[in-house]
């Protein structure tokens, strides 16, 4: 992929303030809308119902419905959306022109381990960076046309950083390239790319703004000025492999979408326009609503960005109030929708703004450094060498030893570790192991990896002793089975001999050999209880199993002792 930089002359004109602002108002907004965003994910204390600035300890569910479990979220703290801008930034500011590759190979692969939050379609294609190949080149078709239908808000989210660097560029182009640039790494629907480009636009013309921003202003320019941020972008011969790649998962051809996006996305834009004429009246909700924020469609990345920038263009006067009106919209993807809108209000309003509280949010420090180091454009970014990352497992192998106080990400990234107490697991299969890192350059991570519970086996004890107990057993004992027919014991007869047979593979319950032998219900497992006691089998952990019959190994193993790789 080819820099877009060099045909333009960059003019530093962006305050530190506005960058400052940008940066730190997003954060912000992230934070307080990340625990309104899945409500079944969350147990909020104190209970949030009405709108406040101040952060709080709230509690998430995190990992998958099998493999479940609780972690304390800290008051400030910021999920992905902060996490991918800051990324972004580093790109920018350490590595110059060669931002992209040090993206893909070292931030996007490093991410996978830290992040929080994270999108489905972000997180596949930073798995496909880290094993050294583009999401668009999988040798899976599924995964490539997986890939070129997601047009979610995870570009959007993250591209402001390139709005500030190149703020000094008179024409927006280099902007346009770069942010489609960017959103390829990992979303390849036009719906991701668009809606990046409309508000990558509406953030680089707010910082480039020196007077006020008049009530509805934002929304006008969007529209009037749309042929200098919609067009389909010019792509070089490397980006072509990747338009190749698109003509070869979609049924209509890629420009055809481009424009289909494109006519959504100045519809969005007139609709929040029409939504602004009942001026201070103006129904908040209603026009989210028709903007798509609800429902399905909720975190397209069109949608979004039409509705940070109606949040804007709304109350530019009160930006405060229009951050809360996104992070407490519920039912909304609340915290990257009040991430956007922070950024844009940071954009034109600095950093005077912003409350107290909010200039607390997790890595305050670090990230108004890293803002005003973006501020000064490209003029001052470092050539740093890339280094691409060392595999997870290697490091969650130093992380979990227990005498390392430090560890080195990506071979180059310095970090001390300190050891959190464990997440509470959710579900009894899971195992769960926490660590915050404390990066070199000030941010902050938290790190977890889940595992499964070793629920042990069960085997029989001795097989000749089991095949000596069924010939001498002649009538049923009432201590083993209770006053039953004989039809009864037969069965249990049957399910002694098939004991050697049982084991784990089918992930059969109880509850299925029951139905499997036509035993009433919770028969299979007094009958198991029995074998035990009476030793004809053994069981080396008091955890509840699964069970299941076949022509089997009579050792059987109930449950895989495998690792898993860390929340993917």
């Amino acid at each position: 992929m080819t820099d877009n930089s060099d045909n333009q002359v960059y003019e530093s004109t962006l305050s530190r303030s506005k960058a400052e602002g940008a940066f730190l108002a997003l954060a912000a907004g992230d934070a307080l809308g990340w625990p309104q965003e899945i409500p079944s994910k969350v147990k909020i204390k104190p209970v949030r119902k009405v709108a406040h600035i101040d952060f709080w300890e709230w509690t998430r569910r995190g990992g998958t419905r099998y493999q479940a479990y609780e972690e304390v979220i800290h008051a400030g703290d910021y999920s992905d959306d902060t996490q991918l801008t800051l990324a972004v930034a580093r790109s920018r500011i350490n590595h110059g022109t060669a931002w992209w590759s040090a993206f893909t190979k070292m931030e996007l692969p490093l991410w996978i381990l830290y992040e929080r939050g994270g999108g489905g379609a972000t997180k596949r294609a930073a798995k496909a960076w880290s094993d050294g190949s583009a999401p668009w080149k999988s040798k899976s078709r599924a995964d490539v046309r997986r890939y070129f239908d997601a047009g979610g808000n995870g570009v959007t989210m993250r591209i402001l950083p390139h709005a500030l660097f190149l703020a000094g560029f008179e024409n927006p182009e280099t902007l346009m390239h770069d942010v489609v640039l960017d959103g390829m790494a990992t979303h390849g629907h036009p719906r991701a790319l668009v809606g990046a480009k409309a508000y990558a636009y509406a953030a680089w013309s707010l910082v480039r703004k020196d007077t006020t921003l008049r009530f509805g202003e934002l929304l006008d320019a969007l529209i009037d000025e749309r042929s200098r941020w919609s067009k389909f972008p010019d792509l070089e011969q490397n980006e072509n492999i990747w338009f190749d790649a698109a003509k070869s998962v979609k049924e209509d051809s890629y420009q055809a979408v481009w424009k289909k996006t494109n006519d959504e996305m100045f519809t969005l834009l007139d609709k929040a326009r029409e939504g602004l004429k009942a001026g201070a009246l103006a129904n908040d909700h209603e026009v989210l609503k028709e903007l798509g924020c609800f429902g399905r469609s909720k975190g397209a990345g069109t949608s979004s960005a039409a509705a940070a920038i109606y949040l804007v263009a709304r109350h530019a006067a009160q930006p405060v109030q229009g951050i809360l009106r996104a992070a407490f919209e519920k039912g909304a993807d609340t915290d990257t929708l009040a991430a956007m809108t922070g950024g844009l209000m940071g954009c034109l309003s600095g950093v005077e703004w912003l409350p107290q509280p909010w200039l607390q949010v997790q890595d305050a420090k670090y990230i108004k450094e890293i803002a005003t180091r973006v501020s000064q454009g490209p003029d001052k970014a470092d050539k740093s060498p890339i280094h691409p990352l060392t595999s997870v497992s290697s490091i969650f192998s130093d992380l979990s030893e227990n005498s390392k106080k430090e560890i080195l990400l990506g071979g180059s990234i310095p970090a001390l570790i300190t050891t959190l107490p464990d997440p509470k697991p959710v579900t009894k299969s899971t195992t769960a192991r926490a660590w915050r890192l404390k990066i070199f350059n000030g941010q902050t991570i938290y790190v977890t990896k889940i595992g499964r519970q070793t629920y042990g086996t069960y085997k029989p004890t001795d097989e000749t002793k089991l095949a000596e107990h069924l010939t001498s057993v002649r009538e049923p004992a009432e201590s083993v089975i209770g006053p039953v027919s004989y039809e009864k014991y037969a069965l249990y007869q049957e399910f002694c001999r098939q004991l050697p047979n049982i084991f784990g593979v089918q992930e059969l319950r109880p509850k299925e050999i029951e139905e499997a032998l036509g035993l009433v219900r919770n028969q299979a497992k007094k009958w198991l209880e029995q074998a035990l006691q009476e030793g004809l089998i053994q069981q080396t952990s008091k955890k509840p199993i699964r069970f299941a019959l076949g022509d089997r190994h009579p050792e059987f193993s109930i449950c895989s002792t495998e690792q898993n790789e860390p929340k993917l």
